[in-house]
């Protein structure tokens, strides 16, 4: 019997430990997957990034071409003996200032500047042989210096005796992303034109064009991207660092065999207070509407030429009932990933009826904008939203701005059909932050419009040296050929108020007139700058 009993407790114990070994095994199997699937993962959302980046940088190419082929359409009738009379300057310099990314316009004749949109500059310059003729005839010039742009390498583009005078580097410039480095370089010659960053050799001599490639360079540990143009001429490269994960990953698969089934426990834990975190973001938020914890600012928008406060913009804030203030830019994401974004808002309409009666009210041309996202626009409640707000603050359709971004334009069908009702009501539209995402220009053309903002990332390089300051210039121009007003964000010395000013912006706001204000604050520096009856 006793033997039968250890016998019995032998086999326990061997099943026991056998169901011990199973689940540590399963444990390291699951964790050597997720490992596995989390790189490809990781991979796959950079492979995207540098997508991104690359289609945008390709995208300012194209519109260059674009432009350069409408110019040499408009002028291929024009006799050469003609080329360089007053009106067709005139044309060209017109073209210069609608164009985007163009510094200039010019005719050529053999390897000379015969005239062009900016005379002074380019009028009789010597240019020697192209770097490269294409099989259309298009003759190209790279690295030209002028003495005013002395930072600044030049590329020229000529066909049937037009040209277009361009920095390449702009194309690249604009772009945010510090981490990632990014190029443009010859399909054949593998010659690098432009760069922002590390790029190496060996990624430009590896690429044969015509198709997207993606690969990983071990030595250098960095995903790389390289993208053709359409001619299948000039390519984009775009190359982000990764962690050493590759080669230590078996090195760290070992460590983990003894910690499984800790490590487990631990992502276990770790997903469960992820998950109570997410839920309590949304409760917290909910909890702060029904307290009324959540108020609005108003930023000033000031007329330049009159210097009266015309306008504000509605700006959400949040203060906890021990006064912790939480950014707008930590609640905002979160009430959008969460779902709760359109009670905000419904709030924030609240609160303008509430705040802006008498302001509507004493100051007929007096408007207040209020930002919407794009799950607003797509919730189907902000018509109603508006004239609610009209009717109870007794407002007047123009006395409303509704600020959308470009996010919210990416269903079009919906965003035509939503803007077109909400213009419907006397209520202005006006695309916020203009110029930082990749489809800006095409949102100008097809959707209608009232305003357009300028986004401070521009208006901050006005007045400086900055390789990007001419870009506010060119969206200054586009928005008076769309015959559309404009409201530049961020204004924050008299400089860029100045120079904005002459340059046709007649509306401002930033620190340079006032910050965001309280209501009464708010009401105390309307009375001060308003326009006298």
């Amino acid at each position: 019997m006793d033997y039968i009993f250890k016998q019995g407790w032998r086999h326990k114990k061997i099943l026991v430990g056998l169901i011990v070994f199973i689940i540590v095994v399963a444990a390291f199997i699951s964790i050597y997957l997720s490992l596995i699937i989390a790189q490809n993962q990781v991979i796959s959302k950079e492979t995207k990034r540098l997508r991104d980046i690359t289609n945008g940088v390709l995208m300012r190419m194209s519109t260059t071409r674009d432009q350069f082929a409408n110019i040499v359409n408009h002028f291929s009738s024009v006799p050469e003996k003609d080329a360089c009379l007053p009106e067709h300057i005139q044309k060209m310099q017109e073209f210069n200032v609608t164009g985007f990314f163009l510094h200039a316009v010019a005719h050529i004749q053999g390897s000379r500047i015969t005239c062009s949109s900016m005379s002074e500059v380019f009028n009789g310059m010597e240019l020697g042989p192209p770097f490269r003729i294409e099989q259309d005839g298009t003759r190209m010039w790279a690295n030209i210096k002028v003495a005013d742009w002395q930072n600044h390498h030049l590329v020229i583009m000529e066909k049937s005796g037009w040209a277009v005078v361009f920095v390449p580097s702009h194309a690249i410039e604009a772009l945010n992303d510090t981490e990632v480095s990014v190029g443009v370089f010859g399909i054949l010659s593998h010659r690098l034109y432009i760069s922002k960053g590390e790029i190496a050799q060996a990624w430009l001599t590896k690429y044969q064009g015509k198709q997207p490639l993606t690969f990983i360079d071990k030595d250098r540990q960095t995903l790389v991207y390289m993208a053709p143009n359409k001619l299948n001429l000039t390519a984009v490269v775009a190359a982000l660092p990764l962690k050493d994960t590759n080669h230590d990953i078996v090195t760290f698969i070992q460590i983990l065999i003894p910690l499984a089934m800790v490590v487990g426990l631990a992502l276990a834990g770790l997903f469960v207070y992820m998950q109570r975190t997410r839920y309590s973001t949304k409760s917290a938020i909910l909890r702060a509407l029904a307290n009324n914890q959540f108020y609005l600012e108003y930023q000033p928008i000031m007329n330049l030429h009159l210097n009266t406060c015309v306008g504000a913009e509605a700006l959400i804030r949040w203060k906890t009932p021990d006064n912790t203030f939480i950014s707008p830019d930590t609640f905002i994401p979160a009430a959008e990933a969460s779902g709760v974004i359109c009670q905000i808002t419904r709030r924030v309409f609240e609160i303008v009826a509430r705040d802006m009666r008498n302001a509507f009210a004493m100051h007929p041309d007096f408007h207040v904008g209020i930002n919407i996202s794009s799950h607003d626009i797509r919730s189907g409640e902000l018509l109603g939203l508006i004239k609610s707000l009209i009717k109870s603050s007794g407002a007047q359709g123009k006395q409303i701005l509704i600020e959308v971004t470009e996010r919210g334009f990416l269903d079009d069908d919906e965003a035509l059909t939503t803007i077109k009702n909400i213009r419907d009501c006397g209520v202005r539209v006006a695309i916020d932050d203009f110029g930082t995402g990749y489809s800006s220009l095409s949102y100008l053309t097809k959707f209608q419009l009232d305003y357009l903002k300028i986004d401070k990332t521009f208006v901050d390089s006005v007045g400086t040296d900055a390789v990007t300051s001419h870009v506010a210039f060119h969206i200054i121009e586009m928005a008076k050929t769309l015959k559309l007003d404009m409201v530049a964000e961020g204004v924050e010395t008299a400089t860029q108020a100045d120079i904005l000013q002459s340059r046709g912006v007649h509306h401002v706001q930033g620190w340079l007139y006032s910050k965001s204000l309280k209501r009464k604050e708010f009401y105390a520096y309307l009375e001060k700058h308003s326009q006298p009856a």
